[in-house]
């Protein structure tokens, strides 16, 4: 028998650590070298115990997920990462995806499922539960027709900055005028627009304008400039 396939636990919940410690050691090539319950004490260890998988919690804080998820996809070795949930946002799913997640599964998995997961990831599956999978779908299915119609969502794409260095572009503004609005350099206004024309798939900052006026994430009447 080859060597057994190590894992480790992240749940803030003891009770939930300990039922998981007892199910997945029922099976003779399954070891639970170590749980913990928080994602802070896990990154501490994921390096130095460096274990076949790891399973956590989605519910975890955001901030705590991603320094865990992050840091073990930094670290060479063979780790992986199941998530066990009780949600059923896409959101959710397409997060744990992005940063490497190999399984996800949601918290009422039977028994044999769950070991059975263990294995299937640790030989280089993915895995995600039926209802998640549909969803998955359903979104790839949605992308695909926005694509089709040149209507992709931008609106979560720019941030707070982008959306005002485009709306002061709507009103006629020069770099050099929107640098002075918003107290920030020309080069930095050109590196804001550069990334919101990318964002967009645009080629101009008319094409820009015009798209966000018509999906209304910017004001569809443009602010008059200051007569010179």
């Amino acid at each position: 028998m080859g060597s057994k396939i190590k894992v480790m636990l992240v749940d803030r919940r003891e009770i939930l650590r300990e039922g998981l410690t007892a199910i997945l050691e029922r099976d003779p090539d399954i070891e639970v070298i170590a749980t913990f319950g928080s994602g802070t004490e896990a990154m501490d260890q994921v390096g130095l115990l460096n274990p076949d998988i790891v399973i956590t919690e989605a519910e975890m804080p955001e901030e705590v997920y991603v320094d865990l998820t992050q840091r073990i996809k930094e670290i060479p070795s063979h780790t992986k990462i199941m998530v066990l949930t009780h949600a059923k946002q896409e959101s959710a799913l397409f997060r744990a995806l992005r940063l490497g997640a190999r399984a996800y599964l949601t918290k009422h998995i039977g028994v044999d499922d769950l070991i059975s997961s263990v294995h299937r990831v640790h030989t280089g599956e993915v895995i995600i539960s039926a209802p998640m999978a549909a969803k998955m779908l359903d979104e790839f299915v949605l992308l695909e027709e926005k694509k089709d119609t040149g209507s992709a969502d931008q609106e979560t794409n720019l941030s707070k900055r982008e959306l005002e260095v485009l709306q002061l572009v709507a009103a006629g503004t020069t770099n050099k005028e929107v640098a002075e609005e918003l107290f920030i350099s020309e080069n930095t206004v050109k590196g804001h627009l550069s990334r919101i024309l990318e964002k967009m798939n645009v080629r101009n900052r008319q094409q820009a304008v015009v798209m966000a006026m018509e999906k209304g994430i910017i004001k569809t009447t443009p602010k008059s400039k200051p007569s010179s």
